[in-house]
């Protein structure tokens, strides 16, 4: 019996290759290359930030355009100014970046959200977002702006 199935599982895989079939399928392939130009932004410096030990998680940043006032929480004892500038080509179109990690000397982090755009001037809306029972160090990080118009 056992010849017999093995002889018959050979006859099977002979029948089977012998009628295999053979498809193929013609392909393009594509790329379009764009080269960027290039434009220049000073570094987003929100200055020295003082914050009451154990706070609480909130926002801190821009409200508003073109850079103007700020937001504040009880557990903020002060804060410098925030500078950036970029010398954007002129156009009308809108970038966001989001989720841009700064961290400290401690590995520590914290979230940095940036909307920026132009129509007719530059304006930004940076924010970072403070976690609670912050971590005193510098924090940095780099990020790149992708303008399409």
């Amino acid at each position: 019996m056992r010849k017999y199935f093995l002889l018959s599982a050979v006859a099977l895989l002979a029948a089977t290759s012998a009628n295999a079939t053979t498809d193929y399928a013609e392909v393009t392939a594509r790329a379009t290359i764009e080269v960027a130009g290039t434009f220049s932004c000073t570094d987003l410096d929100f200055g020295t930030l003082v914050f009451k030990q154990g706070n609480e998680a909130f926002n801190y940043g821009v409200d508003g355009y073109f850079g103007t006032g700020t937001y504040t929480h009880k557990d903020l004892i002060s804060a410098s100014n925030i500078s950036f500038n970029c010398e954007l080509p002129l156009g009308i179109y809108n970038a966001a970046i989001t989720d841009i990690t700064l961290k400290n000397e401690n590995s520590d982090e914290l979230t940095l959200n940036l909307l920026l755009g132009m129509a007719n001037s530059f304006w930004y809306e940076p924010f970072l977002e403070i976690p609670a029972n912050i971590q005193p160090g510098t924090y940095t990080g780099t990020f790149t702006i992708t303008l399409t118009y």
